[in-house]
């Protein structure tokens, strides 16, 4: 008899302890889930929008409570996804089963960007139901992963923590630090300057782009972009490896929101927007003009659905950006004066 064969006793013990594990774990499984549902929260607030447009009375008043609750939804994705990956790294060592858990939390972290990428992605392969479909494919096989992970908890070794090169560290500090000074503290009061009149606004850009849009200084902004995404990608990994506190749990989750956000808006200004559409990447394009795309797939994600809410500042496109888009296809806008905030 082979005496290293488990007995009847030990393995019933063994099934108790994953089963247990499984049960105690589920909310492993929040952030895969929240994220498998962030295209619905994001329409829920266009159908509340288009509601509150037309409301009156008591109704109106439902048409906010609609809309609160569908921006708490939005934002609850993200939040919700911070709270499991700050859970999951208080831990002095890191099983290799949380720490899986721990990255897919991270990875829902940045669901309103990779949304949006994959939105344009799929557009701009004339598949316009792709994106849904990619999603749910996408969400569903992490939703299994995890819960083959929290399987295997009870009889998990610890991982290895490997701490992150001090010059990647000090290069990726530094060049953040020329991309602000180079680009986005202009860019960012460029974006505020808006709250005075649009056409201020046009005129600082206008401005501010033979700065930042010239042969010699574009190319090295975008090859600052790109490595903070690589090098980001690296320290995000290297991070969630080893035990955290909440401050770095928010430094880590805003690495990987910002790591798809910065992907996602380089696809979507040089490939969209200047190489496809050929359209002018000002104010008016991030708020919805001239290319107006499905309101749960927009090209700036649930931003570009809250100004369809509230309407846009031009007079020249209608209600911010899907107030003309039928869910299946997309479509330009017809010029008319807008109901404008």
């Amino acid at each position: 008899m082979n005496r290293n064969l488990p007995t009847p006793t030990e393995g019933t013990r063994t099934r108790a302890m994953r089963a247990h594990s499984l049960i105690g774990n589920l909310w492993w499984l929040l952030p895969p889930a929240a994220a498998l549902f962030y295209p619905q929260a994001v329409r829920a607030l266009y159908e509340s929008g288009k509601l509150l447009d037309r409301a009156s009375g008591p109704v109106e008043a439902v048409a906010w409570f609609a809309t609160a609750v569908a921006v708490l939804l939005i934002y609850g994705v993200p939040a919700a996804s911070i709270g499991v990956a700050y859970l999951l790294g208080r831990h002095e060592r890191t099983s290799s089963s949380e720490l899986l858990a721990r990255r897919l939390a991270h990875l829902a972290v940045a669901s309103p960007s990779l949304f949006v990428l994959i939105g344009v992605v799929f557009y701009l392969l004339h598949s316009p139901n792709g994106d849904s479909v990619f999603w749910s494919i996408l969400w569903l096989t992490a939703l299994a992963v995890a819960a083959w992970t929290m399987r295997r908890k009870a009889i998990d070794t610890p991982t290895r923590s490997i701490p992150a090169p001090i010059m990647l560290r000090v290069a990726h500090g530094s060049s953040a630090l020329l991309i602000v000074l180079i680009f986005l503290a202009w860019h960012l009061l460029n974006h505020a300057s808006a709250a005075f009149s649009p056409e201020f606004n046009q005129a600082m850009m206008s401005t501010l782009r033979k700065w930042y849009r010239s042969d010699l200084v574009q190319p090295v902004l975008v090859t600052l972009m790109l490595f903070q995404v690589v090098s980001g990608v690296i320290l995000v990994s290297r991070a969630t490896a080893t035990r955290s506190d909440l401050y770095r749990t928010l430094q880590t989750s805003t690495g990987a929101f910002l790591a798809a956000f910065i992907v996602s808006h380089l696809n979507a200004v040089f490939i969209l927007g200047r190489a496809v559409t050929k359209v002018d990447t000002t104010f008016l394009w991030a708020s919805g003009a001239p290319v107006v795309f499905c309101p749960t797939r927009g090209t700036c994600g649930s931003f570009r659905i809250i100004l369809s809410v509230f309407g846009s500042s031009s007079p020249t496109w209608e209600s911010g950006s899907g107030a003309c888009c039928s869910l299946t296809g997309f479509r330009r806008s017809q010029p008319t004066v807008s109901r404008g905030v």
